[in-house]
């Protein structure tokens, strides 16, 4: 006999069933729910559930002088256009972004009868076998309160909640007499410390936009770097030229990718990451041993280059005090003085900071009643990517069966992050040959991400060319290489049955 609560679940769950339910309403999510309008009737019901208040997912947090790598139209929710007369190099700012994201629903509002329900918290997605077949099952509540959870189904779900991101917090160091602070913090504490040295911790893409938001406010700032291992940015002036330098320089991204993915065997990630080093990034002959794909320009190379102080290619464990004023001790066991009431910016990533591990989600579910965008069966390291194409191959019942990969990407990350570097350039060029093979031309050319884009149409169509004469070869490489590394490090790589 079903209890009170039983009895309210199911009352609702039977009162109310969509067409679709799509929980994220960031980049991902926003991919997904746009490619699956293509398939749906214009009286569809559609509920898009997120905890953040309004759409965009990271972007609603993220740093506020925070700017894309990429040129903007690639950063994109389908092929939807920007609304502004920008060039189309321009690097979009936080806000920027996060207007577009929100303003794409506004488009899709208009192919669906959408319903959306932000601020809420969803505590439970399961595909679930019915009297009218099997069903998409979500509860959720508002944020916060656990009172008056609700419980709807759908034809199908969509869970794109994206990666574990969370903000870094302040490190917490010994010393009394330094700011110790996040990025989203950078501004005010320059204000209320003008002339303060910074040190900036992390040499990746926070680091770098940290170093160059200090240098605006203030040129004559010290600015120290303290790098890790160091950073490797692949070189946004030679591979994304602009003007005439599109026709006749740079390479496609495809083909950058293959060339990273043919180079990784599943054990010598050290020098697939060199390899990339020395052919495509910005500073080919430092010895930086990391490469998470970010992008940076010549021009922003040097200016950080030549406006730094100091460069400490190690790893900060605290400060301390001493009769000599603050000392930096690094991992490496070298001591160095700073200044009193020097600011130190953590700007260490915000990916898989949690020590709890997201839990292992099946990029489909049974019945094909759920697809889940996320770390632990991922289909591309990009969840935008994952989102458009994922979508389209599950309405098209093509997902199946055709030799797509889903690989442990959260488990690599936190294992060996170069290994993750060598897995994401394989598995992402093995589904993406994949995807030629297997959907129409006019859908690939809708894929507003594709950085292909980028260059002029007979440069694509001869880059598709060579993809295709290479395929079966270039996806067997892949297919070993991927096998070898899920095995070394224990993570669940598989092509989807």
């Amino acid at each position: 006999m079903l209890d009170d609560r039983q009895m309210k679940m199911e009352n609702s769950a039977q009162s109310e069933i969509y067409d679709l339910i799509v929980v994220g309403a960031g980049i991902a999510g926003l991919n997904a729910l746009n490619a699956a309008t293509d398939y749906l009737p214009e009286d569809a019901q559609v509920l898009l559930l997120d905890q953040k208040e309004a759409a965009g997912g990271m972007w609603n947090t993220a740093y506020d002088y925070v700017r894309l790598h990429q040129p903007h139209p690639m950063f994109t929710v389908g092929d939807m256009k920007w609304d502004w007369r920008k060039p189309s190099d321009y690097l979009a700012a936080r806000d920027e972004v996060r207007d577009h994201l929100v303003a794409s629903l506004d488009q899709i509002d208009q192919s669906v009868a959408l319903t959306t329900a932000f601020g809420h918290t969803v505590t439970h997605c399961e595909e679930i076998t019915t009297d009218q077949g099997p069903l998409a099952e979500i509860s959720y509540h508002l944020n916060g309160t656990k009172k008056n959870t609700k419980t709807v189904r759908a034809k199908r779900a969509i869970y794109a909640s994206g990666l574990d991101y969370a903000l870094a917090e302040p490190q917490k160091l010994s010393s009394q007499n330094i700011v110790s602070i996040i990025p989203q913090d950078l501004y005010s504490t320059l204000n209320a410390h003008p002339g303060a040295p910074v040190y900036v911790v992390g040499g990746g893409k926070t680091g770098m936009d940290t170093i160059l938001a200090t240098l605006a406010t203030d040129p004559k700032r010290q600015v120290t770097l303290i790098s890790g291992r160091g950073t490797n940015f692949i070189n946004r002036t030679k591979y994304i030229p602009t003007g005439l330098k599109r026709w006749t320089s740079g390479e496609l991204a495809s083909r950058i990718f293959r060339d990273i993915a043919l180079q990784f065997d599943g054990d010598n990630e050290e020098h697939t990451v060199a390899h990339l080093r020395t052919v495509y990034s910005t500073d080919p002959h430092t010895e930086n041993g990391v490469f998470l794909y970010g992008l940076q320009s010549e021009e922003e190379y040097e200016r950080v280059k030549n406006s730094l102080k100091e460069t400490h290619q190690d790893y900060l464990m605290d400060v301390v005090d001493s009769s000599c004023g603050p000392k930096m001790k690094l991992r490496g066991g070298a001591n160095a003085k700073i200044p009193r009431n020097s600011i130190i910016v953590n700007c260490t990533g915000s990916f898989f900071r949690s020590e709890k591990w997201a839990g292992p989600s099946p990029l489909v579910s049974q019945n094909d009643c759920i697809l889940s965008i996320n770390p632990r069966n991922a289909f591309h390291f990009l969840t935008s990517v994952s989102g458009f194409f994922a979508t389209h191959l599950l309405y098209r019942g093509l997902l199946r069966g055709r030799g797509f990969y889903t690989l442990d990407l959260e488990t690599l990350f936190r294992k060996n992050r170069n290994a993750w570097v060598g897995a994401t350039a394989a598995q992402a060029y093995l589904n993406q040959v994949t995807s030629v093979q297997t959907l129409p031309l006019t859908l690939l050319d809708r894929c507003g991400l594709d950085l292909d884009r980028w260059y002029p149409l007979p440069r694509r169509i001869a880059g598709l060319l060579r993809m295709k004469a290479g395929a079966a070869k270039d996806i067997a490489h892949c297919r070993r290489a991927l096998d070898r590394v899920a095995d070394r490090f224990d993570a669940h790589g598989t092509p989807l049955p």
